[in-house]
């Protein structure tokens, strides 16, 4: 219900495993004070709001597991959701390409977009960027090409180096042949 974006004092909002339906009321973005919304493994459908840009105060997001489609919101990655470190979307149907400023989330630490229908190659990131990315999983979508060396800078195997220890992507050749989906020279897992 639309009716969410008046609790103008939530915290935590938990409605994971309940079989809730319909679309995610775009008055979430009114909850300055949000800092979890966990609402994986229902029947959600329709579109991630761009007004979750402006939860200021979110720290973890879990919408994996329904039935979203759409483009990523590049406001999910500004810097107005500083403290965010946690942004499961896996296991949806989204589509689009990754946006180009997905490394702008100063704090991220894990970015599951597994198991969707993405498009495009994985952006370049700026240097200073991802400093704290541990996990980050793309694959079983359909994105393509060359992942930059700029993310594989990020891996904790590096120097300088960064945090990033688990990196999944679609860069195994096919079973019958030919060329990976992704060519990845610093992935941790290929997947067909």
């Amino acid at each position: 219900s639309s009716k969410v974006g008046d609790l103008s004092k939530l915290q935590t909002f938990w409605m994971s495993f309940n079989q809730l339906s319909g679309t995610i009321p775009t008055t979430f973005g009114n909850l300055a004070n949000l800092g979890e919304l966990e609402l994986q493994s229902n029947r959600l459908t329709g579109g991630i709001p761009s007004e979750f840009g402006n939860m200021g105060q979110i720290d973890f997001i879990s919408l994996e597991s329904n039935l979203l489609t759409g483009n990523i919101p590049g406001q999910l990655f500004g810097t107005n959701l500083g403290g965010l470190r946690i942004l499961y979307l896996n296991d949806n149907q989204l589509n689009g390409p990754i946006p180009n400023n997905y490394g702008s989330a100063p704090r991220l630490k894990d970015l599951w977009l597994s198991d969707n229908l993405l498009t495009g190659t994985l952006p370049i990131i700026s240097e200073g960027e991802f400093l704290f990315l541990e996990e980050l999983l793309i694959n079983n979508n359909d994105i393509t090409g060359i992942v930059d060396e700029s993310v594989c800078l990020v891996r904790n195997n590096t120097i300088p180096g960064g945090q990033l220890g688990v990196f999944h992507a679609d860069c195994q050749p096919p079973p019958n042949g030919g060329e990976p989906q992704i060519q990845c020279s610093c992935c941790t897992a290929c997947f067909v």
